[in-house]
């Protein structure tokens, strides 16, 4: 069996789900384990939580509407879901920036450029978020480290 090409799983225990992969090609068998490994995540999830989607280095051929990814991925329509911000492919040339946020009922979804920008989104909306606790290693080739002692001071 191969190597999944993701990474799925608590980035702040209890609080945000973090899902980053490791080179450009997604597979069928990806896409089934993110669903499978996200529905076992959030079975006996009574608390808010966030989804933090990491898509710099795969091949996408545009960016996911909130209204598809509901319609596709199980775990996206949990009543405790709040907040999904994805991080768009570096190979999409799109101003993140232009974009509106896209809502359905109490669930977001918000398109950025690059992980920082993601973190300081999610800082600014959501500041009760145990930032202490977040997984300083999860996402390869990032700063976040650096970042969070940044925002500490």
């Amino acid at each position: 069996m191969r190597q999944p090409n993701y990474k799925f799983d608590w980035f702040i225990p209890e609080q945000i789900i973090g899902l980053t992969h490791f080179h450009a090609a997604v597979t069928e068998e990806d896409i089934m384990g993110v669903m499978q490994k996200g529905q076992q995540l959030t079975e006996n999830l009574a608390r808010e939580f966030h989804v933090l989607i990491d898509n710099r280095v795969i091949n996408m051929p545009g960016l996911m509407s909130l209204a598809q990814m509901k319609q596709m991925v199980p775990y996206v329509n949990h009543p405790q879901l709040k907040w999904i911000v994805i991080i768009k492919p570096e190979s999409l040339v799109t101003d993140t920036g232009s974009l509106p946020i896209e809502e359905d009922g109490s669930q977001s979804l918000k398109n950025v450029a690059s992980l920082p920008e993601a973190l300081e989104f999610l800082m600014t909306e959501r500041p009760e978020i145990g930032w202490e606790r977040a997984a300083s290693d999860f996402f390869p080739n990032s700063e976040i480290e650096d970042f969070l002692r940044r925002k500490k001071k």
